[in-house]
């Protein structure tokens, strides 16, 4: 029998589903180890679940981490806008070629934020080129590690994904799951290095997990907010993983379906996609716990105010 643990819920109740559903990687036996996915396309979805609208194309073009991309390029609500190539976010890093490495070294890219667990690195280390150094941030729950349990899913069959994930589970799990993004210290600590790290570097940065949805998924929504970006287009670029992912996980989850692995794809999607009610959840859960982004920022990520200063002047045109 296979258990999922929800995090410590802090809001009386849970926000209704969204309709923008997707899948995230998918890997034979465990969540974290993608096999070399199909080519990134804006093509339409052959599943029956919704998918968000295909983003402004901000892409690196890996085709081996096809939600790599570019955060730059959003307009703030007081008409700057976000700077290209200074801040980059992406999913697993380790299936890289040598020529998609060069594309890193080309954008300039000389330090890697690893938001991973040390499982998940131990599976499936990053292939960096020379000059990229890779800094560990891991963000994880040691008693109810996501990536240990989707791996668990999967080997224990349909069985185990009906009984863990039917029902609605896979979508209370997950907003409970970024409830405890913002809540747990260790993961405000993490979240807040990386933030500094972007605020203080001089060359550019980039951050992933293994997915690049969810953790990844967050950081990104930090920094657009605290740049100054309108909540309805940090949405939008949190919906985008749906579409960035999608090739790669309707090929691997074709694959575990025909092994008998998985029987209902819908049972998995919640938690291998993500959904504007993930993101209300840890959004509700900063105001439940901070008071306000602004508080999040100071007490949740350690911030101080000449930080928060540096960080908006790296990430915004004057």
């Amino acid at each position: 029998m296979v258990t999922i643990n929800t995090f410590p819920v802090r809001r009386s109740a849970l926000r209704p589903v969204a309709a923008a559903a997707g899948l995230g990687v998918l890997a034979t036996g465990a969540v974290g180890c993608s096999a070399r996915p199909a080519q990134d396309a804006p093509g339409g979805r052959s599943s029956s679940a919704a998918r968000a609208a295909a983003p402004t194309p901000r892409s690196m073009g890996l085709r081996d981490a096809p939600n790599a991309r570019d955060l730059g390029g959003y307009r703030t609500a007081d008409g700057h806008q976000v700077r290209r190539g200074v801040v980059y976010r992406a999913d697993a890093l380790n299936h890289l070629t040598p020529a998609e490495q060069q594309a890193l070294t080309k954008d300039g890219i000389t330090e890697d934020l690893d938001f991973r667990s040390p499982a998940e690195v131990a599976t499936a280390p990053d292939a960096l080129p020379p000059g990229v150094r890779r800094t560990a941030l891991p963000v994880y729950d040691p008693r109810a590690d996501l990536s240990h349990t989707m791996g668990a899913l999967l080997a224990g069959g349909p069985a185990a994904q009906q009984q863990a994930l039917g029902g609605g589970k896979g979508v209370r799990m997950m907003d409970a799951y970024y409830t405890w993004l913002v809540s747990d210290p260790a993961a405000g600590k993490a979240f807040g290095a990386a933030v500094r790290a972007v605020a203080d570097g001089r060359s550019p940065v980039l951050y992933h997990c293994t997915q690049g949805k969810d953790r990844t998924g967050w950081m990104s929504a930090v920094l657009l907010t605290a740049a100054g970006v309108p909540r309805t287009t940090v949405d939008q670029d949190y919906l985008a993983s749906n579409h960035y992912l999608q090739a790669s996980d309707d090929h691997q989850l074709a694959q575990l379906r025909a092994a008998g692995k998985v029987k209902d794809p819908a049972l998995l999607e919640p938690v291998l996609g993500v959904r504007q009610s993930y993101l209300d959840a840890a959004f509700d859960e900063v105001t439940a716990k901070y008071g306000s982004f602004d508080g999040y920022l100071g007490k949740g990520l350690g911030l101080d105010a000449a930080t928060e200063r540096k960080l908006r002047q790296r990430l915004t045109t004057a």
